[in-house]
């Protein structure tokens, strides 16, 4: 495992300390007795989390059980896992060697290691977030939204260009305005009091129909 892949000291520290919490054996007293190294001492245990570039080795196996206290299983943690020298000498001392993946996970590597591995394992501790990947959804968002139905038309209010239907003249100054006007053009009257008379209608639908252009009234009257 490259060295960028491996957990640092810190990080090996916290997946051992969550497994021997999860085993039922949880860590009473931590120290560091030397780098990168860290010590976990439980109440039926006494463990060491080493940390090196490369595999470690059987000098670290021997210090263990120089510094172990009586009646306590020994278990080492390490990230870069263990040479063979190493697992010959925990094979035949009863030591429990346990290696740590890139994400926490605890893998034993002796038989000594096996016996003491709880049914159910702790879900490691570095397991990278997933991201949801949203980028179709972003862009799904984007596209315009196509509807068959017809688009509305709003009567134009001020009556100029709303069309030939539903026109009334102010009762003051006589400017025409479509029937939903609320307020006259020209002299600013209110328009919705029901006073507003319609405008006559020619009885020859062949008649022209007249308005002003400039204020759409329809009383006009033809000049020689």
């Amino acid at each position: 495992m490259a060295n960028d892949e491996r957990l640092t000291l810190d990080q090996a520290y916290q997946a051992a300390y969550l497994w021997l919490d999860h085993a039922g054996d949880p860590p009473l007293d931590i120290s560091e007795p030397s780098h990168g190294s860290v010590e976990l001492v439980t109440e039926r245990s006494f463990a060491r989390v080493r940390s090196s570039d490369g595999p470690v080795e059987q000098s670290s196996v021997l210090a263990l059980l120089r510094a172990a206290e009586a009646g306590k299983k020994l278990l080492i943690f390490s990230p870069s896992g263990f040479s063979p020298g190493a697992i010959s000498i925990a094979e035949t001392q009863g030591i429990g060697l346990f290696t740590l993946d890139r994400v926490g996970r605890v893998i034993p590597e002796t038989t000594h290691a096996r016996a003491i591995v709880p049914d159910t394992e702790p879900d490691p501790p570095f397991i990278p977030t997933e991201v949801e990947d949203t980028s179709d959804a972003f862009w799904d968002r984007l596209q315009p939204t196509v509807t068959n139905e017809p688009v509305a038309t709003r009567p134009d209010d001020d009556g100029i260009g709303a069309g030939t239907i539903d026109w009334a003249d102010c009762p003051s100054c006589g400017t025409t305005h479509h029937r939903n006007a609320k307020f006259c053009r020209e002299c600013g009257r209110s328009l919705q009091g029901g006073s507003m008379h319609a405008t006559p209608v020619a009885h020859d639908p062949a008649a022209p129909k007249l308005r002003c252009r400039t204020c759409g009234s329809h009383d006009i009257e033809l000049l020689e």
